[in-house]
This record gives structure tokens, sequence and C-alpha cells, in this order.
């Protein structure tokens, strides 16, 4: 038998198979390494879609008027009930009530109470 020279990577002495082979694993792990270098700009496209999606909707759910129950400070009704506003008005919302004195204006707030009611603070007792 006659002995051949051990091959070595891409040498001339190779089958053409062999040369075809190690030139096919070449290109596959150099696309490979531009196919994630071509998605990254795909990959940051879609992070910042997402942020996006999360800034608008937060923004939406904090601007949405919903339904809330507001007590009006130091006033009472006949029965000795704190006297409640509802309403879907934001705070900061100045509103006109009669709680039993006349007419009085009363500020919304953002501030909740451990019964789940907000705050509507009075304006016109403090001046």
């Amino acid at each position: 038998m006659k002995s051949t020279l051990p091959y070595t990577a891409l040498s001339d002495a190779e089958p053409h198979w062999v040369r075809a082979a190690l030139e096919d694993h070449l290109d596959v792990t150099e696309s490979a390494g531009t196919i994630f270098l071509e998605a990254v700009p795909e990959f940051v496209g879609g992070i910042a879609v997402v942020i996006v999606l999360a800034v608008v909707g937060w923004y939406v759910k904090r601007r949405r008027n919903t339904l809330r129950r507001y007590t009006l400070l130091n006033s009472v009704d006949a029965d000795g009930n704190p006297v409640l506003h509802v309403t879907t008005c934001r705070p900061g919302t100045v509103v006109t009530r009669d709680v039993g004195r006349g007419p009085e204006r009363f500020e919304l707030t953002d501030v909740e109470l451990y019964d789940g009611t907000y705050v509507a603070e009075p304006m016109d007792r403090y001046t």
C-alpha cells in the first residue's frame, strides 16, 4: 500500500470533495456572522417600537377620564356622613358644590384616602 501524507486545511494534495466541504464550512461560518450583524438593526428597531408603544400606552392611560369618587373634606351631609362627589373630571379641576352653608369651591386632587375615594379640598375656607 502506498502511504499518503496527512491532509492539511485547503492544501493542494486534498481531493476536490474535501476542499469543497471545507470551503462550504467556511462559507457557512462567515454567513452566520453576517446574518447576526445584519439582524442588529431590526432588533434595535423592534425594541424601539416596544418602548414607544409602552410610553404611548402609559400616556393614554394617564389621560383617560375615569369615573372617580371624591370625598369633600370638612363637609358632612344631614346624617353626618362625608359628602361624596362623583365625576370624570381630572385632578386639579375646581368644582362648586352646595354643602349646606351655600355654594363652596373644591379642588380635586390625586390623593387617595383609605376607603378608595380621592380628596377634594375646600378652597374658600382658607382664604
